[in-house]
């Protein structure tokens, strides 16, 4: 069984999955594309930092959607253990030390990677944000169990859709990061080129 496309899961814009990788319009559709890393060493240096800077920026909108996914399903978490556990403090006064991160045991991506904002968001973003509006953490002080229950499965469906992609494009920004770096160390490309681009 082939694996899915953000066109099969997200549904095209078009008239299915074929039409996205003739002509994909999403970022996120062009970045995983098959063609956009299927010529990396022959394609003109400027296109090849178009290309990182694309994967870059997905992958910096799959982080962010990673992110808040985790916080939500962190909340619903600990206010299941404290309902099983028959605590009657309120959960907003822990609120900070659920939220944070724990330390990663992943060696950490060499790449910067923003907090949003610092480009366009992709439409696989917006889209994201929009089904999370209406998969808000529901009122911890009046909800039922099922509720959370419910609101959890539905968060972690998104949370595996959302960290597959982010694993794939990962592999992407990967691809072109790593061909740049042989331009420079085989002198195809000149370090000097570089900083006059950023």
């Amino acid at each position: 069984m082939s694996e899915p496309t953000p066109t099969e899961i997200t549904g095209p814009n078009g008239t299915g999955a074929g039409t996205a990788a003739v002509h994909p319009q999403r970022r996120i559709d062009r970045v995983l594309d098959h063609a956009f890393t299927a010529e990396l060493p022959s394609i003109p240096l400027t296109v090849l930092r178009e290309r990182r800077a694309e994967a870059s920026a997905e992958e910096s909108d799959l982080s962010y959607l990673r992110r808040v996914l985790h916080g939500r399903l962190d909340i619903i978490a600990a206010e299941c253990a404290r309902r099983a556990g028959g605590d009657q403090s309120p959960l907003v006064a822990r609120l900070a030390e659920i939220l944070a991160d724990a330390p990663s045991s992943r060696v950490a991506s060499a790449r910067h990677l923003g907090l949003g904002g610092e480009s366009t968001d992709g439409e696989y973003r917006a889209a994201m944000e929009s089904r999370l509006r209406e998969l808000a953490v529901p009122d911890l002080t009046a909800c039922s169990d099922r509720t959370l229950r419910d609101t959890a499965a539905a968060l972690s469906v998104c949370e595996r859709e959302v960290s597959d992609l982010r694993r794939r494009v990962q592999g992407v920004a990967d691809a072109c990061a790593a061909d740049l770096a042989r331009r420079y160390r085989e002198g195809e490309a000149a370090i000097d080129d570089l900083l006059a681009a950023d």
